[in-house]
């Protein structure tokens, strides 16, 4: 293990909801979004590791998706009839941080509910 870390170091890059394996620039959505070309290093205010394919998410990482599931079911169930394009975008990233959420339980083996 300490050798492939050894050889991934400067790949590597630790976030508080993912690990971001930075190994290929031209498929990093945060680059992408940030329309940003030749970057030699992750954007990580522009993160959206649930859709980037170079970002992991481990049981570490668990504690910070079910908070942000659990504030944004909290927010869904306050939000009045008229505001529907909030509800719907606010349901949108509930139902992403539920995705990764089940992928962090399935590959941990955790049977959690958030």
């Amino acid at each position: 293990m300490i050798n492939l870390l050894s050889r991934r170091a400067k790949t590597l890059h630790l976030a508080t909801a993912n690990y971001c394996w930075f190994m290929d620039p031209s498929k990093a959505l945060c680059l992408k979004l940030a329309g940003a070309k030749g970057g030699t290093k992750p954007m990580a205010g522009m993160c959206d590791s649930s859709r980037c394919p170079q970002a992991t998410h481990h049981p570490c990482h668990r504690p910070v998706w079910a908070s942000s599931a659990q504030s944004n079911k909290v927010f869904i169930a306050s939000i009045g009839r008229g505001q529907k394009a909030e509800k719907a975008r606010l349901q949108g990233e509930l139902e992403r941080e539920l995705r990764v959420l089940a992928e962090i339980d399935a590959a941990g083996g955790a049977l959690a509910v958030v």
